[in-house]
């Protein structure tokens, strides 16, 4: 015996026929279902990198001995020279190194004001950027025990300065 439907088409058949008729819509209906959605977008920019100027000043050198036992060694740090000026921030300290020892005290100023030394080095100190800025210092050696002290000793004492750029 035979299935068959009411209009004399066989069940399988139909089946056949609307599984076929499904899988061309799926087919079709396939790419639109599937379909991915891709955007590239291009920026091109050109930046240039800020220009970090800092400059130190050097001084007079400056002679201390046994009959003039105090001197002022005069330095400026600024964030310009001649052609351009700098367009960052820095934050730096100042550092006095010395192995003369006790006979030697050493205070530092920023015009009048004094900068107070913690084993012979500045507390962070800042010069900002985008402004021409100069900031003068004023280094005051005093030698309390000039028969203790060597001549040749003046050669022994440097300034330091650590820099680092200011972080935006």
């Amino acid at each position: 015996m035979k299935n068959v439907s009411k209009g004399g088409i066989n069940i399988k058949k139909q089946k056949r026929i609307f599984t076929t008729i499904a899988t061309i819509v799926l087919i079709f209906s396939a790419p639109i279902s599937y379909a991915k959605y891709i955007k590239t977008e291009t920026l091109n920019a050109k930046q240039e990198i800020a220009t970090p100027i800092l400059e130190i000043e050097e001084g007079e050198t400056i002679q201390i001995d046994k009959t003039n036992n105090i001197g002022y060694y005069e330095f400026s740090i600024k964030n310009f020279n001649e052609e351009k000026m700098s367009e960052t921030g820095f934050l730096y300290t100042i550092e006095i190194i010395s192995n003369i020892g006790e006979e030697v005290q050493f205070e530092l100023y920023n015009g009048e004001k004094n900068v107070p030394l913690q084993n012979l080095k500045t507390e962070e100190l800042s010069i900002s950027g985008n402004e021409k800025e100069e900031q003068k210092y004023k280094l005051k050696i005093t030698y309390n025990n000039t028969e203790k002290v060597k001549e040749e000793s003046i050669e022994e004492i440097q300034i330091k300065v650590h820099s680092e750029q200011e972080k935006i």
